[in-house]
């Protein structure tokens, strides 16, 4: 019983962080439009605007098709009405992710209810139906946060670097927290979505609070070296980091194709990956096919060698005289700063993960009516 309560108050923790970061994206996409539109920025607030629309249409559509191929005709009709009359509304908006959010809360209250009564069928339909939503709003929000957020966060950076900010005024103090709520929520959809996607799998059981928290920090540090790295770089050249990007996007579509081509062709799966490569051009987020320690081992050789050359162009190139108020104590000490925060976030990443599969937090082998069974009282 108890444990159950712990799980459930993990999980309601889990989706009221994800809601709330995805809200304060938007509030920060809004900020960012309108500071440039003051500074008459004209072409960076369509650019804003433009990385709200995409997303947003993207995900509306990926819902509406979810709900007319019945991925959620289990779902719908154990909702109230006023919870389609709202997904409605979001969809129309181009928020699908926060009536996923909304919906899942729902079955958390109706999860916890079973489990105060002891009924254990209740209890597992509930969390099949929290399953099934979870699924498709973390994938939602996985999209959001790298066709959205991610680019948001690296012109930030850029505009940090190339205008004339002031590092220790408020507006300077108010950057650096709007930074850290993007790295927050994108390392928050990766981690929900790859818990998401562990606790659908049969042979994997749930992923408890120190796990979790394990596996957000890895996400955190790993994210945090690579849009370092395409920052600092886009200041010297947009051009060449959109090459960049674009190369690695094809290398890792390719390379996430081979299972699905070795075994049948299925054109939905190849959309789905297309889609799946462009995070992946950030962050290494859960998939089906070989075995995860050898797609480890690629993705972050890969990573750490592109980091690394965008890291050694910004290191030679690198201009800033815009930032005439931060103390200039050594000549080239930013770039020293640069390399080393990149560096030490990226094995750090790397340690923690280690860490992480080493100690085997998300434990044995166990079916889901095991685990179900398990949390409720004798």
């Amino acid at each position: 019983m108890e444990t159950g309560n712990r799980l459930v108050l993990l999980d309601f923790l889990l989706v009221t962080v994800a809601l709330v970061t995805h809200i304060v994206d938007f509030l920060v996409s809004g900020y960012t439009a309108y500071k440039q539109f003051y500074m008459r920025n004209y072409a960076i607030v369509a650019v804003t605007a433009l990385l709200a629309f995409v997303p947003g249409f993207i995900t509306s559509v990926l819902s509406c098709f979810w709900l007319a191929r019945g991925s959620s005709q289990s779902v719908r009709p154990k909702l109230p009405t006023l919870f389609h009359v709202f997904r409605i509304l979001s969809v129309v908006f181009l928020n699908s992710p926060v009536s996923g959010y909304v919906n899942a809360l729902y079955y958390l209250f109706k999860r916890h209810q079973a489990l105060l009564k002891g009924e254990l069928e209740a209890l597992q339909r509930s969390w099949e139906l929290m399953a099934a939503c979870m699924m498709e709003v973390t994938m939602l929000r996985l999209y959001f946060a790298f066709l959205n957020t991610c680019p948001q966060l690296i012109l930030q950076i850029y505009f940090w670097l190339q205008m004339e900010t002031k590092a220790n005024s408020s507006e300077g103090w108010l950057d650096i927290l709007v930074a850290m709520n993007s790295m927050i929520s994108i390392s928050m959809a990766a981690t929900t979505y790859d818990r998401t996607f562990l606790q659908n799998r049969p042979d994997k059981e749930t992923m408890r609070f120190r796990a979790t928290v394990m596996l957000f920090f890895i996400h955190f540090f790993n994210l945090g070296a690579r849009l370092l790295a395409i920052s600092l770089f886009t200041s010297l050249s947009v051009e060449y980091v959109a090459l960049l990007l674009g190369i690695h996007w094809i290398v890792m579509v390719a390379w996430l194709m081979l299972p699905v081509l070795k075994s049948s062709f299925h054109f939905e799966k190849i959309l789905a990956i297309m889609a799946l490569g462009v995070a992946f051009i950030f962050v290494f987020i859960k998939s089906e096919g070989s075995r995860t320690r050898r797609k480890y081992a690629f993705y972050y050789t890969i990573s750490l060698v592109g980091n690394t050359s965008m890291m050694v162009m910004w290191f030679k190139h690198g201009s800033y005289p815009n930032l005439p108020d931060i103390p200039n104590f050594m000549d080239s000490w930013i770039y020293y700063l640069g390399l080393t925060c990149h560096y030490v976030f990226f094995f750090t990443g790397i340690v923690l993960l280690a860490l992480y599969h080493m100690s085997r937090l998300p434990g044995r082998a166990a079916s889901v009516e095991i685990r179900l069974s398990e949390r409720l009282p004798n």
